[in-house]
């Protein structure tokens, strides 16, 4: 007989435990590279907006007809291939922007006194000839192709006719389209406003002229017309609703008291006034309304002054230019130095020097906000705005922010809305807030029934019963969190409703009437109860139906009896609590439900992996299993009870689809039960597919994946820490 080679099955054995360990090394190592990779892929894509903004001179326009006059107004096309010059003589001119070559222009045949864009469109403009004609026309740049070549074309045409829409006697109006209707208010007479307001599609006229106690120079028109601000020459404020304009609603001043008003402009939307003076300062005048009434009040200042420069002191602040889309806006002083300020996140965001001296005749931001065009006597400077991510600072995603039309500086998200004026809120507490008030909970429910649960089933429950019970609770786990939300969302919703009372009164009456129940049992007889040992939770099951189903029977009494008849008309009268039916009950419930099993399994395993030998030598001493369960059982199984914990938070954390469907998904900043929230999760789950690549919100979600994913790993690393303190505390011998 040949005996066994021991040499080679040794190296057999070491070769299976090479690569063993080269497979389960790889694994690891792939593992953590994957979870590198997608927090690099995440920095990566939010980083940009935390980069500066920079603002920085392009090759100007320089090509101008001397005979021309000065520049009444300068824009550019949507893409900022074409610039677009009114001229005093009535000329109408195009040039590249790449070189500055003129490519087309047309003649009106009457000089241009004034000109500007009609807001809030950024291709139709207001042209005001000497003999005070207003007339509308409509810039188009028609694209074509020759073979592979794209061409823009330039057209110009009258929308509303070659005749004058209105005529204005003073340079002290403002016009506005809102809807399917074009508004003027004119200060055409000392002492009296005209308020004309002219149909778009029928071309139907109303006229009124509203006498003032004041004289007034400048006129702006309000929020979608409805008011207007009247200026004086010091600064004196008055603003007036149109629709009954007999008495001001608000009287005040925009002016410092230590300083001159060197420039006044309304920001996209028109609720907020920029106030330059000539100290450098640019205050933000916002309109509040508060109780029915109107004010303006300062909400932000500015400092755009350059303290390195040498003519601060004599250079002031000649005009402010407002983004067309964006609440942004420019200033630009007297010796050439721009300054870009955004206001919701309060911060001056870039500025420069010896840009474009001198006094400018038309100042205007591109549609897109990425060229400020600046024209004086000669030429057309063009100064590239790089400024894509401007809503963004740690003040705007952490703090309160004033948000226009607000009576006080609030924490809010609100990514969009129909309106084109409308302010983005990109505030992260709520949804962080959201976040932890779902999974807290969720976890209230889920870790006492969970643990209770392990406990029971690992030590108490007799081995038959826990073959039956155990794979069917962790079966539990394998449910969909969708069908889990759409149960929570449709049905469970209305029932929590229809019964809160009820359900709120389960809180205090299942506790106590299943340790009554317990009391009684105790009281048998031993011969009795000995032979159930084991089996006591098959018992309760009869005992917690009919305690539930007494509990919401009893709601009606009691609501009726203590809370008027009505549970939530009493939350809101005297607790001042709102109520949603898809709110954070509802998703402690469902989702406590969905991580329950998690939590279970993990901890069930680990005090059912407790040593036998450890357990019988604690009850061989003399220990009951109470004393054998506290002193041992727990100790050592500890480790393995918090990682449970820990997964079942690091899933409540996490959850989507659940609180998308069992909550209103609404930010709000409370802990209120009976109200909803909105996660990072679910906020991401809704939100990213109606986001535009690149754009701020676009980053800014994939920032809160980021957030989302950098709370997780702190948890779970503190987590590990924990767990491996006490498990070398609490070792095995």
């Amino acid at each position: 007989m040949t005996p066994p080679n021991h040499t080679s099955r040794e190296r057999w054995r070491r070769q299976v435990d090479l690569a063993t360990r080269l497979l389960i090394g790889s694994g690891g190592v792939m593992v953590i590279t994957t979870i590198a990779l997608i927090f690099a892929y995440l920095f990566l894509i939010a980083a940009p907006l935390f980069l500066p903004a920079s603002v920085e001179p392009l090759a100007p326009v320089s090509a101008l007809s001397p005979d021309a006059g000065a520049v009444r107004l300068v824009d550019s096309n949507e893409s900022g291939e074409v610039v677009f010059a009114a001229r005093a003589n009535g000329n109408l001119e195009f040039y590249a922007a790449r070189d500055g070559s003129r490519i087309a222009a047309f003649t009106l045949d009457r000089p241009i006194a004034s000109a500007r864009r009609l807001s809030p469109t950024t291709d139709h403009y207001e042209l005001r000839d000497a003999d005070g004609g207003l007339w509308l026309a409509r810039v188009r740049y028609p694209v074509s192709f020759a073979g592979d070549r794209r061409q823009i074309g330039t057209a110009i045409d009258f929308p509303f006719g070659a005749e004058p829409l209105f005529r204005v006697t003073n340079a002290s109006f403002d016009l506005l389209r809102d809807d399917d209707r074009l508004i003027l208010v004119a200060l055409d007479q000392p002492g009296s406003l005209r308020v004309v307001e002219r149909s778009v599609a029928s071309g139907m006229r109303r006229e009124r002229t509203v006498e003032l106690t004041t004289s007034p120079t400048r006129v702006i028109l309000g929020p979608r017309g409805r008011l207007c601000y009247l200026l004086d020459a010091r600064g004196g404020l008055e603003i007036r609703e149109l629709q009954d304009a007999s008495t001001p609603v608000f009287i005040g001043s925009l002016r410092p008291t230590d300083a001159e008003i060197s420039a006044i402009e309304p920001l996209l939307g028109r609720y907020s006034l920029v106030v330059a003076d000539t100290r450098g300062q640019v205050t933000q005048w916002m309109l509040i309304s508060e109780s029915g009434a109107s004010r303006m009040a300062p909400v932000r200042r500015f400092d755009v002054s350059d303290e390195s420069a040498a003519s601060t002191a004599s250079a002031n602040i000649v005009r402010i230019v407002a983004e067309p889309r964006r609440k942004g806006f420019a200033t630009i002083r007297s010796d050439g130095a721009v300054s870009l300020v955004y206001p919701t996140s309060q911060r001056v965001v870039a500025r420069a020097n010896d840009l474009a001296p001198g006094s400018p005749t038309s100042a205007t931001i591109a549609p897109r906000s990425d060229v400020l065009m600046i024209a004086n006597a000669g030429s057309i400077a063009r100064i590239r705005l790089d400024n894509p991510h401007p809503e963004i600072s740690l003040s705007a995603l952490w703090g309160r922010v004033w948000y226009e039309s607000y009576s006080e500086p609030v924490y809010s998200w609100q990514s969009s809305a129909a309106e084109t004026d409308f302010e983005p809120k990109f505030s992260l507490s709520p949804l962080l807030l959201g976040t932890i008030k779902a999974a807290t909970y969720a976890l209230v429910l889920a870790i006492p029934f969970a643990l209770m649960a392990a406990i029971y089933t690992a030590v108490f429950m007799a081995p038959r019963m826990r073959a039956i019970v155990k794979p069917g609770i962790e079966t539990m786990a394998a449910l969909p969190t969708v069908v889990l939300g759409f149960i929570g969302g449709l049905w469970l919703a209305p029932v929590v409703e229809a019964n809160l009372a009820g359900v709120v009164a389960l809180v205090v009456v299942l506790p106590v009437g299943v340790f009554l129940g317990a009391l009684a049992w105790s009281r048998l007889p031993a011969s009795l109860t000995v032979r159930w040992d084991g089996w006591y939770g098959l018992l309760a099951i009869p005992l917690i139906i009919a305690i539930v189903t007494t509990a919401l029977h009893l709601g009606p009494l009691v609501e009726a009896a203590l809370l008027g008849g009505d549970a939530r008309l009493w939350l809101s009268e005297t607790l001042g609590l709102g109520f949603d039916q898809r709110n954070a009950l509802v998703v402690g419930l469902i989702m406590g439900l969905a991580v329950m099993p998690t939590i279970f399994t993990i901890a069930e395993d680990a005090l059912h992996s407790v040593p036998t030998g450890m357990v019988n030598g604690s009850l061989a001493l003399g220990a009951t299993k109470w004393q054998t369960l506290t002193r041992v059982i727990l100790l050592t199984a500890s480790p393995g009870i918090f990682s449970a914990i820990t997964i079942g938070m690091g899933r409540a954390v996490g959850e989507t689809m659940i609180v998308l469907m069992a909550t209103g998904n609404t930010p709000l900043m409370n802990f209120n039960l009976f109200e909803g929230m909105r996660t990072f999760a679910a906020n991401i789950a809704v939100e990213m597919p109606e986001s535009e690549v690149g754009s701020t919100h676009f980053r800014l979600l994939f920032l809160t994946a980021l957030v989302l994913f950098l709370i997780t790993f702190a948890l779970n690393t503190i987590a590990e820490v924990v767990r491996q303190r006490l498990r070398k505390r609490y070792a095995q011998p």
